[in-house]
């Protein structure tokens, strides 16, 4: 398995806290990394952005159990926030939406769906990402 800890940590100080932890999962870190995502797109912070999404995506391409953590623990709760999805929708990697899709589907009645699938089409990420 791959040490997403010393990756984290080297992108991620911030959240040191949380990295540090031994009992504490990926998929904690994952849930406080969309928090921190969050305030980012709040505070119109693109570097955190960027690291964040970063990381998000690499942990994304990794084995399946860091790569399904992604999915579930942070992905799956990227429109939580509808007020932030204009914000949200061009940072995301449209391998990662074809993955998650089916679980939006899942939570969302048709209509918002409907909604998150207009904005993926009209916004492209902003590459990948440099993490």
């Amino acid at each position: 398995m791959v040490d997403w800890r010393a990756r984290a940590s080297a992108l991620l100080p911030e959240l040191g806290a949380v990295i540090e932890r031994e009992s504490w999962s990926c998929h904690v870190f994952l849930s406080e990394l969309w928090q921190l995502a969050l305030e980012a797109h709040r505070d119109d912070d693109r570097d955190t952005l960027t690291r964040v999404y970063g990381f998000a995506h690499w942990c994304f391409q990794q084995e399946q159990f860091l790569s399904n953590a992604s999915v579930v623990s942070f992905y799956e709760h990227v429109f939580d926030e509808w007020e932030l999805r204009h914000l949200v929708a061009p940072w995301l990697p449209g391998e990662v939406v074809d993955r998650v899709r089916p679980l939006w589907e899942w939570r969302w009645p048709a209509e918002r769906l409907s909604e998150v699938d207009r904005l993926l089409e009209d916004v492209r990420p902003p590459g990948r990402n440099a993490v």
